[in-house]
């Protein structure tokens, strides 16, 4: 009897020996499996990480130089404007006058009808100043109207019985005369003895120069309060 107890007893510790073993050989497995998945989630997690932070730095990199190409275009931008500056302020430094433009078109109209270079050379160098200006009376001058048929501006008026002025109407901008309101054109003629005839057409005041045996006269034709009539302030002058 105590035989089997004890036979019995010993297949009891024998079973909890080998649950107890296997109970071990599963905890070591699980064990195993546990650290194996951690290893794998840590080498994987650090490679994504090396990734990403090489990314980031990458980004880094390519945004710092995007930045400093975009500070040499600004600086580029700001030298090219200040060139365009100076070109613009040089330009206008060496661009001629108004007065210089029209003196260089009329030494090419006196060139094409055949002056030579020399004559107009010693013209502009035996140029002098006025030492005697002297005013004239200022007188009226009749305007002749278009399309009218009467006699107004068939008299010009004629200064030191060596120049002589005339007038007339300047169509407007349709072609029909100006009509009965104040003159705002005119054509006017300057003619001296020994000169060629002076056409002048423009708005008024009217300004204009000649010089006849010596004497320069400046004339300045502006409009008059009497209708059909203009207003001529005349000053001469002496080189002599």
């Amino acid at each position: 009897m105590s035989r089997r107890r004890n036979r019995r007893g010993a297949e009891q510790r024998q079973r909890l020996l080998v649950l107890l073993a296997k109970l071990l050989g599963a905890a070591g497995v699980l064990g195993l499996t546990a650290y194996y998945a951690y290893e794998v989630g840590f080498r994987v997690a650090q490679g994504e990480t090396a990734a990403l932070t090489d990314g980031l730095q990458k980004a880094e990199d390519r945004l710092k130089s995007q930045q400093a190409d975009a500070e040499g275009d600004r600086s580029a931008l700001g030298e090219a404007n200040r060139q365009l500056t100076d070109l613009k302020a040089a330009y206008e430094q060496i661009l001629p006058s108004d007065d210089i433009r029209d003196l260089t078109a009329l030494l090419r109209l006196k060139l094409a009808a055949g002056m030579t270079p020399r004559r107009l050379a010693l013209v502009i160098k035996s140029a002098e100043t006025p030492r005697d200006c002297q005013a004239l009376a200022s007188r009226r001058l009749p305007v002749r109207v278009l399309r009218s048929k009467g006699a107004a501006g068939a008299v010009p008026l004629r200064f030191d019985e060596k120049v002589t002025l005339s007038a007339e109407e300047v169509e407007a901008g349709d072609g029909r005369p100006q009509g009965g309101g104040p003159l705002n054109a005119l054509h006017v003629r300057f003619s001296g003895e020994g000169l060629r005839n002076a056409d002048v057409v423009g708005a008024l005041p009217i300004e204009y120069a000649l010089d006849v045996q010596g004497i320069e006269y400046h004339f300045t034709v502006a409009a008059a309060s009497a209708k059909g009539w203009v207003e001529v302030a005349t000053e001469k002058c002496s080189f002599r």
